[in-house]
């Protein structure tokens, strides 16, 4: 009998029911480096696979995930391949597009991945414009120029995004829509190419 505490706490362990034993999500990948599946295309012809990479050329629309995402951990590198680029992501988005220029998604969040100022800032569309703090200096740390591959992880959590650019925490907002949503990107101006995008669900 007095070895059934230890049992007991073995057994709890090997059944993650302690405290902290629990494993995190696995990260699922979002492209598999020979084709758009599980992408859909939105009045757009600008995406494509080449060399294990999904490529991107500037014009109107945008590519959107199958599935919805509510709470995740995104990750994915990307680059951009000349000055003045303008491309970028989507998240929590419907997935109605716009009729007119540049025909994105009429509902959802918006990140900036180019070079412009807007880089990493939080806009909404059909939705309360997000209250936001985008670090300047942490930004400015991680700069690098065209060329260069860069990684980006996203977390949306509730109401709370954070946005991490090369490991360091940039964007920040506490106000949010939690709707589940797509994702999305797109490249409006200048080329793109990315890789290794991966998300981790969190439960809601």
């Amino acid at each position: 009998m007095r070895r059934l505490p230890g049992a007991i706490a073995a057994i709890l362990l090997t059944t993650g029911l302690l405290s902290g034993s629990e494993e995190p999500p696995a990260p699922t990948p979002l492209f598999d480096g020979k084709s758009l599946a599980g992408w859909v295309a939105e009045q757009t012809d600008r995406f494509s696979v080449a060399d294990g990479l999904l490529v991107s050329r500037p014009g109107d629309g945008w590519l959107r995930s199958a599935q919805v995402y509510k709470n995740f951990e995104l990750e994915l590198e990307f680059r951009i391949l000349k000055e003045g680029s303008e491309g970028g992501l989507f998240f929590r988005a419907g997935a109605e597009t716009g009729a007119a220029e540049p025909r994105w998604p009429v509902r959802g969040y918006q990140v900036p991945l180019g070079d412009g100022e807007g880089r990493l800032m939080l806009f909404g569309h059909a939705t309360s414009p997000p209250r936001f703090e985008r670090d300047a200096d942490a930004l400015n740390s991680v700069a690098k120029p065209p060329g260069e591959w860069r990684k980006l992880a996203l977390r949306a959590s509730g109401p709370r995004v954070e946005i991490r650019l090369d490991g360091a925490l940039v964007t920040t907002a506490d106000d949010v829509e939690p709707d589940a949503g797509h994702l999305g990107l797109y490249d409006k101006a200048g080329d793109h190419e990315w890789r290794n995008l991966t998300i981790r669900v969190q439960p809601d």
